[in-house]
């Protein structure tokens, strides 16, 4: 990503994962919640209502499908701490609360 700092982390766990550079830029360009996950960092995501809104659709295409599931952990300063695929379940996400 050549404009916004990954962490090491960040890049191993999305190489990892398959996620590439352009998902992670539809995905940034979308993700509409963020809720704090502690250390002065947030986790962002997809709304639900985003992912079924027709224009967003027809904007994204198939990429909308391959970001939906995707959450991302941002520090403070605008860097990328890690990227995983959201479950949809809150008792399946465990972001780390201290660094």
């Amino acid at each position: 990503m050549p404009h916004r700092f990954m962490s090491r982390h960040a890049m191993v766990r999305a190489r990892q994962r398959g996620i590439g550079e352009e998902r992670l830029e539809a995905f940034l360009a979308l993700a509409d919640l963020d809720a704090p996950v502690g250390g002065g960092c947030i986790a962002l995501r997809i709304s639900r209502r985003l992912k079924r809104d027709r224009r967003i659709r027809e904007a994204f295409g198939p990429m909308l499908d391959l970001i939906a599931d995707l959450a991302l952990v941002m520090a403070g300063d605008g860097s990328i701490v890690t990227v995983m695929h959201d479950h949809g379940q809150a008792s399946g996400r465990r972001y780390r609360r201290t660094h």
